[in-house]
């Protein structure tokens, strides 16, 4: 394989490592509204409004997290 060739294709690699960056990004955003709308209309138990209230957290951390990845990497 000539080097052009890799170059190309380690060019190509970073881009759809990054639209599948913002495509997961675009998931955890979803789970997170998700999770969200059910601790709004408050229907369950507080031990399990708190637990989805953790998870909302850990989701928006994931996601801030891909994002600075994604600003580092397209730099």
């Amino acid at each position: 394989m000539r080097d052009e060739g890799l170059g190309s294709s380690i060019a190509f690699m970073e881009e759809r490592d990054l639209l599948l960056l913002e495509s997961a990004i675009s998931a955890i955003e979803e789970a997170a509204s998700a999770v969200a709308g059910e601790v709004e209309r408050d229907r369950l138990g507080e031990s399990t409004l708190a637990r989805l209230s953790t998870v909302e957290a850990e989701l928006n951390r994931s996601r801030l997290a891909l994002e600075k990845i994604i600003r580092e990497e397209t730099g």
